[in-house]
């Protein structure tokens, strides 16, 4: 009788070594999964928030352009800069943001001539010819060209400092380190699907990955 229970023990610990995952296990699982970061994805807004304006001078225009040269007369040794609004959902927690677009068409060469593509943070209620000189309220970031027509930058603390502040948005200004080379040609880069003197939305996608 005693051989007996000794197989039965043997057999009850041999299927337990056998079965699957615990609950606990299981559970632990589905925690990990649960607390994978999600993203979100807002569009420019375009319209009477965006635009860019001159370097150098009270001025504005529709088109997102940054560069020098924008047309004949424009003053030789100044730039223009552009400027951006998105909204900004509820209940972020900021893990990683990018700033990035796939329209761009450069005319000249201004990546070359003017240096990085920075981006910065500016505060602003309403776009005109006032925001020409506005001060940053943080500092600049270098973006990264990708190829031909894309373009990306890292704008991780400039979303987080405004969710922190609880804003409602976020915005950008757009401007080469350097303002101008002064050869008198246009170094210019255009973000556009079909008319370069319109601001549309999704121009530009801001991408925001949560953090824990």
């Amino acid at each position: 009788m005693a051989h007996v229970r000794f197989l039965a023990i043997a057999l009850v610990l041999v299927a337990a070594a056998c079965a699957g995952p615990t609950a606990a296990t299981t559970t632990t699982a589905t925690a990990q999964e649960n607390r994978e970061p999600t993203s979100v994805t807002v569009s420019n807004q375009g319209g009477t928030l965006e635009g860019h304006t001159p370097i150098g001078f009270a001025g504005t225009g529709t088109g997102l352009f940054i560069g020098d040269n924008l047309n004949p007369s424009f003053p030789e040794g100044d730039g223009v800069q552009t400027y951006m609004t998105f909204a900004l959902p509820d209940n972020l927690t900021v893990g990683n943001a990018t700033l990035a677009s796939n329209v761009l068409s450069t005319n000249g060469t201004p990546f070359e001539d003017l240096v990085s593509l920075l981006v910065e943070p500016v505060i602003y209620e309403a776009f005109g010819p006032q925001l020409f000189d506005l001060a940053a309220t943080g500092p600049a970031t270098a973006c990264r060209l990708t190829n031909e027509t894309s373009v990306v930058c890292d704008v991780t603390s400039i979303v987080s400092d405004a969710v922190d502040q609880e804003r409602s948005v976020v915005q950008f200004r757009l401007r080469f380190e350097r303002i101008a080379d002064n050869d008198g040609q246009p170094d210019l880069a255009q973000f556009f699907r079909s008319d370069v003197n319109t601001n549309e939305p999704g121009l530009f996608e801001l991408t925001i990955t949560n953090g824990s």
